[in-house]
């Protein structure tokens, strides 16, 4: 995001682009370089600079050009659109729906084959079979936790390079590099943390393997927000004055699209949380399409990411007392990610204050803190109505319906105390 604020990024499509490079090439972030850093960085650079890797001489300065010609997809549908300011709300709009498409079909699956029929006998049985559906049984988890590791292992590997402090300026990196060797050793302890979550040393030491699996769901979610926030920022398109027909398109501090999308997920989240439905497996019990779903991944045979947990015991004794799912992390950050924006490009210059008179103006609450303060205090209000079951007993809460309304209203707030209510809220093309 600083990348794009900075002119460094030509738009998301080629933020995109280059998080694919990343993390499938393993390439280091050079457009995330300092302007005084040898290779260029991306101040005052277009979208072709900011591509140029650091290393010295023209031959391979032609090679990066030429591969990342070839790795423009997303630039050339999304940034290169007369329609790409528009982008981001079409992804507001959308993005509900396909966590709500998606949300439906693993509850489908699952009544499937957990499911009993009014004989008591299940119903995937009937359909195809006990003999069939044992073996399907037994190599579906495995078959669906391969996609899983993989991502894991990518994802995982792409944080471990990003705060990684080797000097290193190739723009990739090879297989066994020392984050690959690592992030798959990581993602490894994870997956035997479903079996063994504890391991004993010395007859003594406990060493409890949980916390791998917050880890690589936090990579998890990391990638996923540098993916989705630049598309929730908002474009306005300016004339352009070499042409009277061509146009620019400059990023805003609006906060319509990125609101837009949020308030879609935290809609879904409260349907899919207080819309409660007949459990398939018992008759007397209900329970919530969202809690059914997270409550069979938690109990699978194989673990697959998706929930944060606190763990407490050891060994067989270890329970889960708390859970967060991961859009509970995904979608507030990304408005943490547009508070950094915002902040980026409305941080007062020196030209702000020889207009006040030479006098550098007033100290202001930053919409980062205003973004991560509601976050908390959000957090805080979900704590205390479930802790005093104030939306009644022994069901899940959905987070982002406290989360979300407080991030905004703090938003909302600073905006007002700095005089920019009309930039937040106001129009953007996308609207």
């Amino acid at each position: 995001i600083g990348a794009i604020e900075r002119g460094g990024l030509g738009g998301p499509g080629m933020a995109l682009d280059y998080l694919n490079r990343e993390v499938l090439k393993g390439e280091k972030r050079a457009w995330l370089l300092d302007d005084d850093d040898d290779g260029g960085g991306v101040g005052g650079n277009n979208g072709d600079d900011a591509a140029a890797t650091v290393d010295v001489g023209s031959e391979s300065e032609k090679k990066v050009d030429d591969d990342d010609d070839n790795d423009k997809l997303f630039a050339t549908l999304v940034d290169d659109s007369p329609q790409s300011t528009r982008v981001g709300g079409a992804i507001a709009i959308i993005l509900p729906l396909v966590l709500g498409a998606s949300l439906a079909l693993s509850y489908t699956l699952i009544s499937f084959f957990k499911g009993v029929g009014v004989d008591g006998s299940s119903i995937s049985s009937s359909i195809i079979g006990d003999e069939y559906l044992s073996a399907f049984q037994g190599v579906l988890p495995y078959l669906t936790s391969i996609p899983s590791m993989v991502l894991c292992v990518l994802f995982v590997a792409t944080e471990f390079r990003s705060v990684s402090s080797s000097s290193s300026t190739s723009t990739s990196t090879s297989l066994l590099h020392a984050e690959n060797v690592a992030a798959l050793l990581y993602v490894a302890g994870a997956y035997i943390a479903k079996v063994y979550p504890t391991i004993t040393i010395g007859g003594e030491w406990n060493l409890d393997l949980g916390p791998l699996q917050n880890g690589v769901n936090i990579a998890f979610a990391a990638t996923v927000v540098r993916a989705l926030s630049p598309f929730l920022i908002s474009y306005t398109s300016t004339l352009d004055e070499s042409s009277s027909t061509s146009s620019s398109k400059m990023p805003s501090i609006s906060i319509r699209t990125m609101a837009l999308a949020l308030i879609g997920v935290t809609m879904f989240d409260g349907i899919s949380v207080f819309g409660t439905v007949a459990n398939a497996a018992t008759v007397d019990t209900t329970t919530s399409v969202m809690e059914t779903v997270a409550t069979y991944k938690a109990d699978a045979q194989l673990w697959n990411p998706g929930l944060l947990s606190v763990v407490v015991g050891h060994n067989q004794n270890a329970k889960i007392t708390e859970a967060l799912g991961l859009g509970d992390v995904v979608f507030p950050a990304c408005l943490v990610a547009w508070g950094f924006f915002a902040d980026a490009i409305g941080t007062p210059t020196n030209d702000a204050s020889d207009e006040a008179g030479g006098e550098m103006p007033k100290r202001q609450i930053s919409y980062t803190t205003a973004t991560t303060a509601g976050y908390v205090v959000g957090s805080a209000a979900t704590e205390i109505v479930g802790t005093f079951s104030l939306l009644g007993s022994g069901r899940g809460l959905p987070a982002l319906i406290f989360l979300i309304p407080s991030m905004l209203i703090a938003v909302t707030t600073v905006a007002v105390s700095r005089g920019e209510l009309n930039e937040v809220w106001g129009r953007s093309d996308v609207a």
